[in-house]
């Protein structure tokens, strides 16, 4: 299992070019990928897009790229017909509205078809350069992630171990709750009837309250399903639904528990597991629960 946060740069000079890449994952319930490369590079966008997917299942990914060019790497041209006829139309204004203002050569630079920068590309050289730069990036963010997943591993089984506590509370204290609803049954009864008791009929009423407080097949459930958590926590797959599942039905079996149990000891330990249970939950959200392999 791997955590969703994660950061990596890196930043090279190779012919005459600086390549700058970066990654960042954040919490996200979903893959969500941007993708920001500078405008003559927007070609690359869907093939970022697809390398980040292979190695990613979920967070919140931005990817950044820069390219910046060494002053070998332009071709600069000025247009110097269409400068002339800029001139030539600017001075008309200024005239014609007699204008104080004197015409300068930052007034021209205004216009970016005056003077073109061409670049000197070579798209495929550039992919190569960025995707062993993004590979490098995912690798290190992978590496974070995998350290978080651990870290939240551990945090889940604590929390577990917790609830499993709890439950053997419970059930030991069972024996205890049957013989406090025999005795406040009795003394019910015997204020009823001033002590004059059929020991039969208020065994068959004891018989039923307990039968309605019973909770031991809730608590064998329960221990059950800690079972089950404990050992897909084991696994190496995606594993996510079926850990949220199981968090789903032990809160269940914990709220019939809590409503059934009449011993008032027993409602912290009910309080501590609904809140424990929540905390594996959110665990469970920050988690990406596919083992991804270091690149």
């Amino acid at each position: 299992m791997n955590g969703m946060t994660g950061y990596s740069c890196k930043e090279q000079y190779i012919d005459n070019v600086y390549v700058f890449t970066e990654i960042k994952s954040v919490n996200s319930r979903f893959l969500d990928i941007n993708v920001f490369v500078p405008s003559y590079l927007n070609f690359l966008d869907i093939k970022v897009r697809d390398l980040l997917k292979k190695k990613l299942n979920r967070g919140k990914i931005d990817a950044s790229i820069s390219i910046k060019f060494t002053e070998n790497a332009y071709d600069i041209k000025a247009d110097l017909n269409l400068a002339k006829q800029y001139v030539d139309n600017l001075k008309k204004i200024i005239n014609k509205f007699d204008l104080k203002d004197d015409l300068r050569l930052f007034h021209l630079t205004k216009y970016d078809d005056v003077i073109n920068v061409e670049r000197k590309k070579d798209y495929g050289k550039y992919w190569n350069i960025i995707s062993n730069s993004l590979l490098y990036n995912l690798n290190e963010v992978n590496q974070m992630r995998q350290k978080e997943g651990e870290s939240i591993k551990k945090d889940l089984l604590s929390i577990i171990k917790n609830i499993s506590t709890n439950v053997n509370s419970i059930d030991k204290n069972i024996p205890k709750m049957e013989k406090d609803i025999y005795n406040n049954s009795k003394k019910k009864i015997n204020e009823i009837l001033n002590n004059n008791i059929d020991e039969n009929r208020l065994m068959n009423e004891v018989a039923i309250l307990i039968s309605r407080s019973c909770i031991n097949e809730e608590i064998k459930r329960l221990l059950s399903h800690i079972d089950q958590f404990k050992s897909i926590l084991k696994e190496k797959d995606t594993v996510g639904k079926r850990l949220d599942f199981l968090c789903q039905e032990m809160h269940r079996e914990i709220n019939t528990v809590g409503s059934k149990a009449t011993l008032v000891d027993l409602t912290g330990n009910v309080i501590s597991i609904k809140n424990d249970i929540e905390k594996m939950r959110e665990q469970i959200r920050n988690a990406e629960w596919l083992l991804m392999e270091v690149i």
